[in-house]
């Protein structure tokens, strides 16, 4: 069977206070959107999984997100099956946009389907926090605000309808060194509406806490950023970690113009994606 995992931005990303165990608290708007990795997944007779991406280096197997959720759930198995699992990858990797934490939900809810486990939802949950702390969002149905270290989450009803341009520098940036580069200075709060009413509004939600750290690790994010407000966007961020900016368009005309020129001012990658609501 073939599943679909979708990349996510952060529309806001405010970062709370340092936590005792290391982690920080978190507030932020995740919103899934239409960029999709896939999963084809075979369940076999050998206890094994083997899984393959080809294309892409992701490491070690045994340390990938999409081979630890698929023997988590292999432990509820009585009748001690396998799995087979190639990946392709459309997200880019190490860019902010949460393809791993999406491929390893997909990969819970897909094995749970696939071997009738019937889990309970609280279990997948349970699950997918030990794999990280974006995973539980990927199981959520809604655009969610994200509080704890993300994993505590609620609905927000965004009402404009709104297009995304990404552009990716074409390199990775790791999270947890973004995070070790964070400054106490670069903290922030934010208040958490129920709904985003209108444009304006949506605009001016825009915000990223970590933008700071990582431009010190990877320069070309200032220059994306600057790029895309002179292309007419009406605001621009990086998601998550980064180093993806994104361009938000409220006229897909507008965001496909804007791609356009992107790519032929020589961008290794870009595309328009519509938001998942």
């Amino acid at each position: 069977m073939k599943f679909f995992a979708p990349a996510k931005v952060n529309l806001c990303l405010h970062v709370t206070a340092k936590r005792h165990d290391g982690y920080h608290d978190l507030c932020m708007i995740m919103q899934k959107i239409a960029l999709y990795d896939e999963l084809d997944i075979e369940v076999t007779a050998i206890p094994e999984v083997a899984f393959s991406c080809l294309g892409v280096d992701l490491g070690s197997p045994v340390d990938n997100l999409v081979v630890r959720a698929a023997h988590a759930l292999l432990r509820y198995d009585t009748r001690q099956r396998g799995l087979k699992i190639n990946l392709k990858k459309n997200i880019p990797v190490a860019a902010g946009l949460g393809g791993g934490s999406s491929d390893a939900a997909a990969t819970l809810i897909a094995v749970n389907k696939m071997l009738d486990l019937d889990l309970a939802e609280e279990v997948l949950q349970r699950e997918a926090l030990a794999l990280g702390a974006d995973v539980p969002f990927f199981l959520y149905d809604s655009v969610a605000w994200a509080t704890g270290v993300g994993d505590k989450l609620q609905p927000v009803n965004i009402v404009p309808r709104y297009w995304l341009v990404l552009v990716n520098p074409g390199v990775g940036v790791s999270t947890a060194l973004v995070y070790n580069t964070l400054n106490v200075d670069d903290y922030s709060s934010c208040p958490i509406v129920a709904v985003v009413q209108d444009q304006d509004e949506l605009v001016s939600l825009l915000h990223n806490d970590l933008e700071s750290a990582t431009l010190k690790l990877c320069p070309r994010v200032a220059q994306l950023k600057d790029e895309m407000v002179q292309l007419g966007a009406a605001g621009v961020l990086m998601s998550g970690s980064g180093p993806t900016v994104f361009g938000v368009f409220f006229s897909a005309e507008a965001a496909c113009s804007v791609q356009n020129k992107l790519l032929k001012n020589g961008r290794s990658w870009s595309c328009v994606v519509a938001p998942i609501q």
